[in-house]
């Protein structure tokens, strides 16, 4: 197999592995699947069968050709080729279907009799039994000397995953689940939850960690909010914990059986945002080879998360608005009017009162999403979290790579006292930093970026606070930064203002002559560094530095 291959079907595979997972019907996930499968093989037709079982439906998910159905039926139906791959369990190869008894009834029933093509397909297995048949056929004659070697392999291997999909998504229907809340669960459990096996209503949402007094007013008004069916908007600095909260409010909602669906809206056009959430015909456009369900579809009866929700076109937001208000939608190229009973949450991080004003966003789509709003605290503002939450990202970093890593009392005070401007991702970014550059198996505040001066979160905060500042972070003199580190050792104050970036210089000595040029005022001080006032303050507590008061 050619590198260019290898590299091509590796991919292949992570793709489909995330089609046959994505979507809570079995039926949507095969074809989603195959549809990959044919971006991926010089293919004409495709099918995967997967056979009846007690109390179970065949289900057939085909691509390539067919009526507008949700199954189109293929030109050709090998049915008795099917049979005897499920009968064999083997992979059958057919280099000219015209030459074999296995295609002589579907060959006399079918507008493509007279077309050389070359039959493959492979048995859809779990754990030694054949639960169906994934095969594929293409327009070219086959010889003897040919080699489907490669072909039968990739196969086989999405044949695989085929059926661990199916025996999981089964087992879960009868148990009254389905693939996506299965997800959820794991993802909940990811954050630190302990989700029960019964599906009962938590009483608290524990799987988010913290508990400062601004945390806890959020959870509180999230749990509220859950018991009803009104649309929320989430808002709040990019890396607070929307996603989390939105998967919160779902779980501790009477909708929790059903699927939480999310879409990110940025940086999709108009026609993929609309394919992506109305759904699709087969033929509506270039690519659209079969029919596909749309995010509102798939989320009917649960929970839809838009993230994003400010970046999306003036002229997509009419489309979105109608289906809001109606509750109804067609899928792109369709006639077809479907009615969807979705609670929906959007998530924004922009200023949508101004993007009103300004008219990029339609005042009555504000008003239908922001029913009941809720402000996210930034990490620097949850006073007392960063410690509870570094230690939960560590011990994931353990699990994960088999390490047993513990922060130092000191680590942990100068986390504390850090700004995050990226707020809880920036913060399990720092963890996952520092546990894999630790030299030893107590991280200590020599193991911090911020310590060797590779840290430049203050000046991300710095630009948050100051909209004219267009200094590059590479262009800015020592000088201008303040390590966020334990006290250093006793300096001397080094005279006037000139002297504030001079090198040689000691942080202590840098903020020393920083207050006195500014007469002991902070904010002041603040300018002459670059940084904000709250940072000073900061760095004058951890340098114990006293306050000279005139």
């Amino acid at each position: 197999m050619n590198m260019h291959k290898s590299d091509m079907w590796r991919s292949g595979i992570y793709r489909i592995s995330r089609d046959l997972i994505a979507s809570p019907r079995l039926e949507i996930a095969l074809a989603n699947a195959l549809n990959t499968l044919s971006s991926l093989l010089p293919m004409r037709h495709g099918a995967i069968v997967i056979s009846a079982e007690e109390g179970e439906p065949e289900i057939t998910a085909c691509s390539g050709v067919g009526h507008d159905s949700p199954s189109p039926t293929p030109t050709i139906e090998p049915k008795t080729a099917i049979e005897h791959i499920i009968a064999t369990g083997k992979a059958l190869v057919v280099p000219d279907i015209r030459k074999s008894d296995l295609f002589k009834a579907a060959l006399r029933t079918s507008l493509d009799g007279n077309v050389a093509a070359t039959f493959i397909g492979v048995p859809v297995k779990v754990e030694k039994k054949v639960l169906g048949a994934l095969w594929i056929d293409r327009a070219e004659t086959g010889t003897a000397s040919d080699n489907y070697k490669e072909e039968i392999l990739f196969l086989t291997m999405v044949a695989n995953l085929t059926g661990l999909a199916t025996r999981l998504n089964r087992n879960l229907c009868r148990d009254g689940g389905s693939i996506a809340e299965e997800q959820q669960a794991e993802q909940i459990s990811r954050i630190g939850g302990k989700p029960g096996p019964a599906p009962q209503t938590p009483k608290t949402i524990s799987w988010i960690v913290g508990e400062s007094p601004a945390l806890k007013e959020v959870v509180k008004t999230a749990v509220i909010v859950a018991a009803t069916n009104s649309a929320v908007l989430l808002r709040g600095e990019s890396g607070t914990g929307k996603e989390s909260f939105a998967r919160a409010i779902h779980e501790l909602s009477s909708r929790r059986k059903k699927p939480f669906v999310k879409l990110n809206c940025a940086a999709l056009s108009a026609g993929v945002l609309e394919s992506e959430l109305f759904g699709h015909e087969k033929g509506a456009f270039t690519g659209a080879i079969s029919q596909r369900a749309g995010r509102f579809e798939l989320a009917d009866g649960g929970t839809l998360l838009l993230d994003e929700i400010g970046e999306i076109s003036p002229e997509f937001q009419a489309k979105l608005l109608r289906v809001l208000q109606e509750g109804e939608l067609e899928r792109v190229g369709g006639t077809k009017t479907l009615k969807v009973n979705v609670r929906l949450i959007c998530a924004t991080n922009r200023n949508l009162e101004t993007a009103v004003a300004s008219g990029e966003f339609r005042a009555d789509l504000y008003y239908r999403i922001n029913v009941v709003p809720i402000i996210l605290p930034p990490l620097r503002e949850r006073d007392g979290d960063i410690p509870r939450l570094a230690k939960v990202f560590l011990q994931r970093f353990n699990n994960e790579n088999g390490r047993d890593l513990d922060f130092a009392p000191s680590a942990l005070d100068i986390l504390s006292k850090c700004d995050f401007p990226g707020n809880v991702r920036e913060l399990e970014n720092c963890v996952r930093r520092t546990a894999t550059l630790a030299r030893s198996s107590m991280i200590a505040p020599s193991d911090f970026a911020c310590q060797q001066g590779r840290c430049f979160s203050s000046l991300l905060r710095k630009g948050a606070d100051c909209n004219s500042c267009n200094t590059a972070i590479n262009d800015l003199p020592p000088g201008n930064r303040v390590s966020v580190g334990p006290p250093a050792s006793a300096g001397t104050t080094s005279g006037p203002a000139s002297t504030i970036g001079a090198p040689g210089l000691t942080d202590r000595d840098r903020l020393i002559n920083a207050m006195e040029t500014a007469g002991w005022v902070q904010a002041r001080a603040a300018r002459i560094l670059g940084l904000t006032p709250r940072q000073v303050g900061y760095a004058l507590r951890r340098l114990r530095i006293e306050v000279k008061k005139f």
